[in-house]
């Protein structure tokens, strides 16, 4: 339902809140990070299938197009390289992220935050550009 609304990004932490209010521990700050993480979890499996399905679709494109235009035929290696590079990124920002809040207990809120919302971004993105060569 996210990759079907004009502002999937309205859909980004909905099971987070509901498990705040829901887990008998969900208002602490440990309980309020478990569900930020169940969450992204979550969002890390959708965004594995939309980059399998993108790598699908990118090699698809790509040989449709090797016999005339080899050279560009190279979109499944862009694609891995862009997650890779994604990957670090994520990774890094999240870090500084967490570590804004030095030894405070927000740290752990704030990382688990950027997980979620970095990861479901980017699974949307994915879907995206999956559709954008399945079209092509």
């Amino acid at each position: 339902a996210c990759f079907a609304s004009d502002t999937p990004e309205s859909c980004f932490g909905a099971g987070a809140a509901a498990c705040f209010d829901g887990a008998p521990d969900g208002q602490t700050t440990v309980g309020m990070m478990f569900c930020l993480l169940a969450e992204a979890n979550a969002w890390d499996r959708i965004l594995n299938a939309e980059y399998a399905g993108a790598r699908a679709a990118a090699r698809a494109a790509d040989d449709i197009e090797r016999a005339n235009f080899p050279e560009y035929a190279v979109r499944a290696d862009q694609v891995q390289a862009a997650q890779r590079a994604w990957i670090a990124f994520r990774d890094a920002d999240c870090a500084m992220e967490y570590g804004i809040w030095g030894a405070g207990s927000m740290r752990q809120i704030s990382g688990a935050d950027c997980q979620l919302q970095m990861t479901a971004r980017r699974a949307v993105d994915l879907h995206g550009y999956r559709q954008a060569l399945e079209v092509m």
